[in-house]
């Protein structure tokens, strides 16, 4: 039988998705992950295979914990400001669509995995706000995600930092 496990997994998803979120799947390395997460090289290809492995896994926990959490709340809002408020607000705040954003125009178009997974948070919000504008939330999703990648190009982050 095997040793246990000396990391906590799903945190070392969340630091990952965080590094991936800020820094894109290009511009985070292996080192970056090992850095961050404290995890050896070693126990994150057991665990997690590779690389991209670990950025499908951070991106469906990104989904599942942040973007549909979001997106369910946003769906109760029947009141249309309301709704729209409240998109806005998930997506402007932290790297909540942040990760979404960057697999969305880094990876989706050469991966088809990513690209499903993309497509599955980009529904949600369309999904959320289809109770409160009907056959408008297509747009209206569009311009909240628009909106969400303007703001971050108008804030790099700071080279050093990488």
């Amino acid at each position: 039988m095997g040793r246990p496990r000396a990391f906590d997994t799903d945190r070392a998803v969340e630091t990952a998705a965080a590094l991936f979120a800020n820094h894109g799947y290009e511009g985070t390395s292996v080192d970056d992950l090992v850095t961050a997460t404290g995890v050896h090289r070693g126990s994150l290809y057991k665990v997690f295979g590779s690389k991209r492995s670990l950025h499908l896994t951070a991106l469906r926990h990104h989904l599942d914990h942040e973007i549909h959490p979001s997106t369910a709340a946003i769906a109760t809002l029947a009141d249309p400001e309301q709704a729209l408020a409240a998109a806005i607000a998930s997506y402007d705040n932290g790297p909540a669509s942040g990760l979404l954003l960057l697999a969305a125009v880094e990876r989706a178009p050469h991966d088809a995995d990513v690209a499903a997974l993309v497509a599955e948070g980009i529904a949600a919000l369309e999904d959320a706000l289809r109770p409160s504008h009907g056959d408008a939330a297509p747009q209206l999703a569009d311009t909240v995600l628009g909106a969400r990648l303007r703001l971050r190009a108008a804030q790099p982050t700071d080279p050093e930092e990488h």
